[in-house]
């Protein structure tokens, strides 16, 4: 476990045990410290041989600080550092060194209008965002199914420029079996016609978390013939441990982490949903699309608290499928006018009369999607995914 990593220093902070989540890492919780102290460890790391990869300052959910992100590396070991100034709490993340994040990309001409897509895969969500040099970003898959990778390869191979689709980077918010089985099928299917150039993720180590209401034996399984595939099939592609406070830049195209497991050390998890990331990406247009993944409850709540208006987005991915887990204080924060819902509209709008609202499963009521479907408070534009739908940004 040891690293090698400094201890953060603190005066009145409050410790968690240093442990483990992923493959290899060692984190560290203090809670009751200061965006100085915070500052006073980026310099620490300095002082003992790291160099700083990025440093970034984001806006935070309460009007006096500001979030920090720092990135330091060694040659052997990145670290971390997130202060989440809406809890007064840093976060610390040692892993052993992986492909760095390019900060200025050189983009290719203009070749087509960016666009955010939503496929209608049988069940989960994928999304695919054409970039203006004709390269993809793909964010997700779904369930299992050789219809919904013919469906995503005809998507790609109509869109491309080129002979063959080429993907930028696919990002998987978490592992659940609807996010990444099809993928995973796709990958091995279509290695020959499609080229991917990195993948980035950060995903659990089963044997080291415990999670409640989930078969971890069987989710470890799903994780590793992903990681199988990729490892045969893709072994030159660059593989990104997805990280909050990560930034990536892309032809035309900005991509935030606004969360991700690192901030969740330690806990005990309901599902891996609550491991999900989100993510949101800035057009050179100005345009926003904020996806989430199937943050729950507790995440949506933090997300809000964390970063308060600075989430204001045109297009949102909503919370897990529009079915249980979202948040209305975040939703408000956010105010989108268009909503990708990946769920079919009949199960969206199913009848679930013991609940104030029709609109999901429940968890603590469903006021968060009455509040956007209100016409009252704002007209938007719902997309369902029962159709394919692509938008322009």
């Amino acid at each position: 476990m040891d690293m090698a990593i400094p201890k953060y220093p603190s005066v009145a902070g409050q410790w968690y045990p240093i442990g483990s989540l992923c493959k290899g890492d060692a984190r560290q919780r203090i809670e009751n410290t200061t965006v100085d102290e915070c500052r006073e460890y980026a310099a620490l790391l300095e002082e003992t041989g790291f160099s700083l990869v990025s440093a970034r300052e984001i806006p935070s959910g309460v009007s006096f600080a500001q979030n920090l992100f720092y990135e330091y590396e060694n040659g052997k070991t990145r670290v971390f550092v997130f202060f989440d100034a809406s809890n007064s709490t840093t976060l610390v993340t040692g892993e052993p060194f992986q492909a760095l994040p390019i900060a200025n990309p050189v983009c290719a001409e203009e070749g087509v209008a960016p666009t955010v897509t939503q496929l209608a895969v049988n069940l989960g969500m994928c999304y695919a965002v054409q970039l203006k040099n004709g390269e993809f970003i793909l964010i997700d898959g779904g369930v299992a199914s050789e219809e919904d990778e013919r469906l995503l390869y005809s998507f790609l191979k109509e869109k491309t420029l080129g002979a063959n689709p080429t993907v930028a980077l696919w990002i998987f918010t978490h592992a659940h079996s609807d996010h990444i089985e099809m993928a995973t099928g796709f990958l091995e299917r279509y290695k020959e016609e499609v080229t991917v150039k990195a993948f980035a993720y950060q995903f659990s180590d089963v044997t080291k978390v415990t999670v409640t209401m989930e078969n971890m034996a069987e989710a470890g399984k799903i994780i590793d013939r992903f990681e199988e595939v990729l490892a045969k099939f893709y072994p030159t592609a660059t593989k990104y441990s997805l990280h909050t406070g990560q930034s990536y830049s892309f032809a035309g195209v900005e991509i935030e982490v606004l969360c991700t497991i690192d901030d969740t050390y330690p806990s005990v998890y309901k599902s891996l949903n609550d491991m999900s990331a989100a993510l949101r990406m800035k057009f050179e247009s100005g345009r926003t699309v904020l996806f989430l993944g199937d943050c729950m409850l507790g995440t949506c709540r933090r997300l809000a608290h964390t970063y308060g208006s600075y989430l204001k987005s045109d297009i949102l991915q909503v919370a897990h499928h529009g079915l249980i887990g979202g948040d209305r204080y975040l939703y408000e924060f956010i105010d989108p006018e268009l909503c990708f819902w990946p769920t079919a509209e009949t199960v969206f709008l199913g009848n679930y009369t013991r609940h104030r609202y029709k609109y999901c499963l429940g968890e603590g009521g469903c006021d968060y999607n009455a509040y956007l479907r209100d016409e009252s408070i704002r007209k938007r534009t719902h997309y369902h995914g029962s159709k394919t739908v692509t938008v322009e940004v």
